[in-house]
């Protein structure tokens, strides 16, 4: 097995968690500005570069594969310690890099998620609102129906 094709993987998979921080940011823009087509296409560039992660992750397992002479779930720096030390001090330098990618990656993901999370209440609620709008206009001011029949009221997502 060949060191540096482990240090070559681990490099290309470094690059595309860059690249994913960047979208996330991105991605968090367009949520903000409420720019759907931005938002989109930040999405499919994500999608994208998550495919290629996959084929690098791949790459990754099937390289640590060959280094092991059993089966095992042996970490990167398991490895690393294995390596030669030249290749040893890149290997732990790729970890804690990654690592502090990941870890960024982790909390951009969670606000975006809470960002957007924010953004659709917002839509329900003003659904919920025009719904109860257009309730009042079709049965009238004291939400009956012509038939008799008392409109359900809503309250946010819930039909009371």
């Amino acid at each position: 097995m060949e060191w540096k094709t482990l240090i070559g993987v681990l490099s290309e998979e470094k690059e595309v968690f860059e690249e994913l921080i960047e979208l996330a940011g991105q991605k968090k823009d367009a949520v903000y500005q409420k720019d759907l087509e931005q938002l989109d296409a930040v999405v499919r560039r994500e999608q994208g570069a998550v495919m290629r992660l996959g084929h690098w992750e791949k790459q990754r397992l099937s390289c640590l594969d060959a280094l092991k002479d059993r089966p095992g779930s042996e970490t990167l720096l398991f490895f690393a310690e294995m390596a030669p030390p030249a290749e040893k001090e890149t290997l732990l330098t790729l970890h804690e890099q990654l690592s502090n990618l990941i870890q960024t990656l982790k909390k951009l993901n969670a606000e975006n998620k809470a960002l957007t999370e924010s953004r659709l209440e917002y839509v329900r609620f003003v659904l919920d609102v025009l719904s109860e709008d257009q309730m009042t206009g079709v049965y009238g001011a004291g939400g009956v129906s012509p038939a008799g029949k008392e409109a359900p009221k809503k309250i946010l997502d819930k039909t009371v």
